[in-house]
């Protein structure tokens, strides 16, 4: 069987990869497989295969033993190490196969004119793909033969970071409008709306982890050519994450039934669950706008979201404020969620129009077939699991400790909600820059360009130190600001800037570099690795450290603050080394086999071929 193009390359002596000794390894892959079950060999000769299709098929060695190309039988297989790309020979030779093994059959005589009308529709589809996507492949990048620098790369990361800094950072307004807006109505309100956003915030992480896979499959398939591809896997992540938020809007729907064990108060709860009913119907809304910046970003587009938000954010406010406050058509509390469900949906018609008429519409082919969307959803969550395993550990992670802040008083909680919040709007500085290193690493991994991958991840490994350097003096700089910001109760003010001075600030340092390096591992495809590291260094040594500090120790906010650091520097540290010792070779051809495989199972769509 004809293998794909990147084993070829790797099993072909004179192409292939340069292994230790001058040696290249191959690899056999049988017919009706399509991943390689084994290595065989290390010697220099290459070898035809034995037809393996006939148990009992005669074979005779030829007489000039010498000549090692020619290992002949009566059949054999065409050689998978001598020829890449020429799928026309083994149709020719499955056809040949067919007849010949069929011939002592009679009830099979109709099945060869079958087979070669299959045969034939299966070459109109690749034929009519490749057509499909020609026009938009002569506009795309060209990441497999572009060489790379330096200051280029540090110029590109720059300006496509700079754009997401903005976008993330608007996009966690959205939180807090809703609690300007609703905290004027009273306490119970207040109390409610912190309840649920704070449960909105940790569900929609799920999607924002789950939407990650798209960092590293996107990227790929576009650095490999094949945008069509690329817009599979976002319609694909899309379907995924919409059947995923139904158990969460069934949870949203019956939340009270849950928080009346955490909240006394009945109103709070009933309130609670009333925000969380309406912001039901906008949960689509945030998965499509999540994943469709995807599709912008793989292709270098990372202005869209900023522009976007430009416009949803102040018309967020106006209408928020409107819906909640208007003496004639204002609605009161349940305003909040409607103004917020409704601009999640104007981002996501904004985005679509953004690609209809701006820019990204070459990489448009169409929605695609129902059976293309619901298959290979395995590939899919075993990215997305350890993405939402990466995400959500720091989110919880951070709401835990708020909670163990209650236990020590309402001046400690106070200044614990106020240092976490400056926490996670500074963390979005490092997600951006992580977000735009993965996008341009994965294009060059997608395009098995290896210098320019390993250019591209060292200058996210120097921005990660220099973003997280910025955000450590920026709040160590400006700590009585903040606090001045939050509260005007001294002893608040005080605890605050304690807390900045500077332990806060230098464990921005750790997690300034733990969120970049999880972004290179994403482009690498090592989510597992990530989520793995990630939940490890929160819930096996962080929480249980940070406990024990601030209880028993009685270091109190101190103590949270020193056990998170610490499982913050674990991350950092044990990421920065595994990315140092990537093995390259193994990441690039992962990567090919993956575009590859995906490749055939479009172009078979539909034929009954292969299938």
């Amino acid at each position: 069987m004809v293998l794909f193009p990147t084993i070829n390359r790797i099993a072909n002596p004179n192409t292939g990869l340069n292994l230790p000794g001058g040696r290249r390894r191959r690899l056999f892959i049988p017919p009706s497989t399509q991943y390689p079950l084994f290595l065989y060999g290390e010697g220099e000769d290459q070898r035809s295969f034995l037809s393996l299709i006939e148990a009992g098929s005669e074979s005779y060695i030829s007489d000039d033993i010498s000549d090692a190309a020619s290992v002949s039988s009566t059949r054999s297989l065409p050689s998978s190490l001598s020829t890449v790309d020429d799928q026309e020979s083994f149709h020719s030779w499955l056809v040949e196969e067919h007849r010949r093994i069929s011939f002592s059959n009679d009830e099979e005589e109709g099945e060869d004119q079958d087979l070669e009308e299959q045969l034939e529709q299966h070459n109109k589809r690749r034929r009519r793909g490749s057509r499909r996507r020609s026009s938009a492949s002569s506009s795309i990048k060209d990441f497999i033969h572009l060489r790379t620098t330096y200051s280029l790369e540090i110029f590109t990361l720059s300006r496509h970071a700079f754009p997401l800094i903005i976008t993330f950072i608007l996009e966690h307004f959205f939180s807090i409008v809703c609690l300007i807006v609703v905290g004027k109505l009273g306490t119970r309100e207040l109390a409610a709306v912190s309840l649920a956003t704070m449960t909105s915030t940790i569900t929609f992480a799920i999607f924002e982890g789950s939407a990650t896979a798209l960092d590293t499959l996107c990227p790929q398939a576009y650095g490999a050519g094949n945008p069509e591809l690329m817009l599979i896997f976002v319609q694909r992540s899309i379907l995924f994450s919409w059947t995923l938020f139904i158990p969460c809007a069934i949870f949203w729907w019956y939340s009270a039934h849950l928080f009346q064990y955490i909240i006394d108060d009945e109103v709070v709860v009933d309130l609670t669950s009333k925000f969380l009913r309406i912001l039901i119907v906008g949960g689509p809304g945030y998965i499509f706008f999540e994943n469709s910046k995807r599709f912008l970003q793989a292709q270098g587009i990372f202005e869209a979201g900023t522009g976007i938000l430009f416009v949803a954010a102040p018309l967020n406010i106006l209408l928020s404020w409107f819906l909640v406050w208007n003496e004639t058509y204002g609605l009161g509390y349940i305003g909040a969620p409607i103004a917020t469900a409704f601009n999640f949906w104007f981002m996501s018609f904004l985005m679509i129009m953004y690609v209809r008429f701006i820019d990204g519409y070459k990489c448009w082919f169409g929605i695609s077939s129902f059976r293309e969307l619901i298959s290979n959803w395995s590939q899919l969550y075993r990215l997305a699991i350890p993405g939402i395993v990466m995400i959500e550990s720091e989110y919880i992670a951070y709401e835990i400790m708020t909670l163990f802040a209650s236990y020590f008083g309402t001046k400690q909680l106070a200044a614990q909600s106020a240092v976490s919040s400056i926490a996670s709007l500074a963390y979005m500085i490092p997600f951006a820059v992580s977000i735009a290193a993965s996008t341009r690493i994965a294009n060059f991994i997608g395009g098995q360009n290896k210098p320019g991958a390993i250019i591209s991840t060292r200058i996210a490994q120097l921005a990660s130190i220099m973003v997280a350097s910025f955000n450590c003096i920026v709040l160590y700089s400006f700590r009585k600001q903040i606090a001045q910001i939050f509260t005007r109760d001294p002893e608040v003010i005080k605890l605050i800037d304690d807390l900045f001075n500077p332990l806060v600030a230098v464990i921005q340092l750790f997690d300034g570099v733990a969120c970049i390096n999880s972004g290179i591992l994403r482009a690498q495809g090592r989510q597992k690795i990530g989520g793995f590291i990630n939940f490890i260094a929160y819930y096996a040594l962080g929480l249980p450290l940070a406990l024990t500090l601030s209880k028993i120790i009685g270091l109190e906010l101190f103590g949270l603050w020193i056990g998170i650091g610490v499982g913050m520097a674990m991350i950092g540290i044990t990421e920065t080394v595994i990315i140092l010792w990537s093995d390259w070779e193994e990441i690039l051809i992962r990567a090919g086999l993956l575009i590859e495989c995906e490749e055939d199972e479009d172009i078979d769509e539909g034929s009954g071929f292969f299938t």
